[in-house]
């Protein structure tokens, strides 16, 4: 499924992918297992952002003493309420919502296990300034249209990664060709995970599933990471401010900025 768009042509309409979740068994009331696979769905869309404009999660709210579908993402009753592990991992990729969507390559003998995706952006202070991006099929270029100011920086580079497997894994991030540099300071690494691929949230236990942050303290253009078995990784790259226009995809697979 995450590569459901990946052979889309670009030249056909847009999609909107409604009411998406994983469910039956799997899921549960709202499993780790369930969130892992929708977030590895999830990086097919982003990496797919040219042709799908749109994805909503469904259902949102059930009334734990209602019940008429699972999973949900938000449960409640009269007094109390927690998030499944799949709101959690929607509020990842809500909070690292992207300005710009990079291609992305994964070499490693668990790659049928992991799913990325890879994208830059800018906290203007209160709010995020954001630019439009175009993916032109047949030129392999991602072209940044400017609004307003003509000019825009790059502040943040995140990349995500799903290891859906029952292993380990550790890998080496290259996150050069950006034009700014990665600044150890205010680098971050968030992981939703659990001990048990079927472990949930409940009232008794809203926390047991939730997303951790820390400071990334080897963060660098080359890094080696460790994902821990049955996770979303997030990783939140702090840039030096650079200018940018356009993005060109090289034959090596990075991408160059050119101003």
């Amino acid at each position: 499924m995450r590569s459901t768009f990946d052979r889309t042509s670009c030249e056909g309409p847009k999609a909107f992918v409604s009411e998406y979740a994983v469910w039956k068994s799997d899921a549960g009331k709202g499993s780790l297992l369930a969130s892992l696979a929708e977030a590895a769905f999830l990086t097919g869309l982003e990496r797919n952002s040219d042709i799908v404009h749109m994805a909503s999660y469904a259902p949102l709210f059930v009334n734990a003493n209602d019940r008429k579908w699972n999973p949900d993402a938000i449960v409640f009753n009269s007094w109390q309420h927690y998030g499944t592990p799949s709101y959690w991992m929607q509020t990842l990729f809500r909070e690292s919502s992207g300005a710009i969507v990079h291609p992305i390559t994964i070499n490693s003998r668990y790659s049928g296990s992991l799913a990325a995706s890879a994208i830059t952006w800018q906290d203007s202070g209160n709010s995020f300034l954001r630019v439009k991006a175009r993916k032109e099929c047949i030129k392999k270029k991602v072209i940044v249209y400017l609004k307003d100011q003509f000019v825009t920086f790059i502040s943040k580079a995140l990349v995500q990664i799903v290891n859906f497997g029952s292993h380990a894994v550790r890998v080496r991030i290259s996150a050069t060709g950006l034009g700014a540099s990665v600044n150890a300071v205010g680098s971050t690494v968030t992981v939703l995970t659990s001990g048990n691929v079927m472990d949930e949230n409940s009232f008794s236990h809203p926390q047991k599933v939730v997303p951790v942050k820390r400071q990334l303290r080897n963060a660098a253009e080359q890094m080696r990471v460790k994902l821990a078995p049955h996770s979303l990784t997030s990783f939140d790259l702090a840039l030096a401010q650079s200018k940018l226009v356009t993005l060109a995809e090289k034959d090596d697979g990075y991408l160059r900025s050119r101003v």
